[in-house]
């Protein structure tokens, strides 16, 4: 059989350098940099649970850590940083999204690469291990396919772990043998479960994968190693982890031709809740713009999906502000009541009644009659929003593709607007590093980063 690890190797060393790359590249790379500094430092502020995760690092009682802690003034051990700052990423469900992935790129190989700082700065090569990380982590979850997530696997955990290892070994310079042990390694080390969504567990998902990468790179670095060939051998990835729909295929094919930063590339957020709820969102956004409507005056809602397009939503009736992030229910009902989608609304203990009830209003439906519009992000997903009034009359809005989107992406300027908003005049520093058309350099950003810490 085919080494295909190796193969998958060799098309990362024939990646081309950052000065070859298209300026929407670098942009989109630059841009993903930005909004992960963004999210952690706003978990730091706001987060009720991340001083019980500060508490769980693993060392403790080191006293001279060389790695940053967004946000914090302390120095840690890397293999601290990368949990900490992976959960600080990903747990206000801020942070980007790849629908090629159907998870969270961002927050488990820049937490890797972060704590890599300590030992190398070299900022081309810090976006290039990036780009090689995210391409890896897109080609992995599409090969394991889209069953893989609907099992209930959590991808940003699984197809992550070979993204982030792919980013890190690039970055560390590993030559190609070493580079095949290190991906070989994550066969054994992948997990992830999607029944945890709804608590901490599911944002440590991202810093636990991103500390994992780390150990496989200290264990190759000291000849820990295993067998070759696990992408594809018996008892390999595709062995274990396959489906009806696995396939190695697409793994290897126009490698460089376009890259997953770029098409369909990364999906920025504006609200701090799952992107499956974006369609929905954006759906009742406009019943609201085009028609005063009194909540009070709601009979029925139906919020209509494709199969499995809802799949990421699994609370149809949460009991607080963080399993309703994970509800399309919650959302539709915050703002038909007025309010926002802000961090407070998915940080509440208990949901207020008026929400309650009209959550018991609100049923799914998923009917295969209705056709796929001819552009949607991600393909073949929309939601349609139908609300039914005490009178009877009919209100209904559909989306295919939501703001923040690839299709609809938010641009610098709203990247800089979503840092304001969150950070207020803590934001000022950063944004002046990310000014559209300045040059970002890790020493630039390191040097922030110390200060403010």
């Amino acid at each position: 059989m085919n080494n295909m690890t190796n193969a998958l190797v060799q098309r990362v060393f024939s990646a081309p350098k950052w000065e070859a790359l298209k300026a929407d590249t670098r942009e989109n790379l630059q841009k993903g940099l930005l909004d992960y500094l963004v999210c952690c430092y706003t978990t730091v502020a706001y987060d009720t649970h991340f001083h019980h995760v500060w508490s769980a690092r693993l060392f403790p009682g080191v006293t001279d850590g060389t790695a940053l802690v967004i946000g914090r003034s302390e120095k840690v051990h890397p293999y601290d940083a990368c949990f900490l700052n992976g959960y600080a990423a990903h747990a206000l469900d801020l942070d980007d999204v790849h629908s090629d992935i159907r998870g969270h790129p961002s927050a488990v190989i820049l937490s890797l690469l972060m704590a890599l700082l300590e030992q190398k700065q070299h900022t081309a090569r810090f976006f290039e291990a990036y780009l090689i990380g995210v391409e890896v982590m897109t080609r992995v979850s599409k090969t394991l396919g889209k069953v893989h997530y609907e099992k209930g696997f959590h991808t940003t955990a699984t197809a992550g772990l070979y993204g982030a290892v792919a980013a890190g070994a690039y970055y560390m310079t590993f030559q190609e043998e070493e580079y095949n042990q290190a991906l070989d390694l994550c066969v054994s080390q992948i997990s992830g479960s999607r029944s945890h969504f709804g608590t901490l567990i599911k944002p440590l998902h991202a810093g636990l994968t991103a500390q994992k990468a780390w150990q496989i790179l200290h264990f190759v670095k000291n000849n820990v190693v295993g067998n070759a060939n696990t992408l594809a051998d018996d008892n390999g990835l595709l062995s274990m982890f396959g489906n009806e729909d696995s396939s190695l295929e697409g793994l290897l094919d126009g490698w460089g031709l376009e890259w997953a930063v770029d098409k369909p590339g990364f999906w920025f957020k504006l609200y701090p809740c799952c992107s499956a709820n974006a369609h929905s969102i954006d759906a009742v956004k406009e019943l609201i713009e085009n028609d005063m409507i009194d909540a009070k005056q709601i009979a029925a809602i139906q919020l209509y999906f494709p199969e499995n397009g809802d799949a990421a939503l699994i609370y149809k009736d949460p009991i607080n502000g963080e399993q309703g992030r994970f509800s399309a229910e919650y959302c539709v009902a915050l703002l038909l009541t007025g309010r926002e989608l802000s961090m407070d609304a998915f940080l509440l203990e208990e949901i207020p009644e008026e929400i309650k009830e009209l959550m018991e209003k609100t049923t799914r439906v998923y009917d295969e009659n209705i056709e796929f519009a001819s552009v949607s992000y991600p393909a073949n997903r929309y939601s349609i929003v139908e609300m039914t009034m005490l009178n009877g009359d009919k209100k209904r809005a559909r989306c295919d593709i939501p703001h923040g989107s690839p299709g609809n992406p938010l641009n610098w300027e709203d990247l800089l607007e979503k840092a304001k908003n969150l950070l207020h005049q803590d934001a000022i520093p950063l944004i002046e590093i990310f000014q559209q058309g300045k040059a970002v350099t890790l020493e630039k950003l390191i040097n922030l980063l110390e200060a403010e810490a």
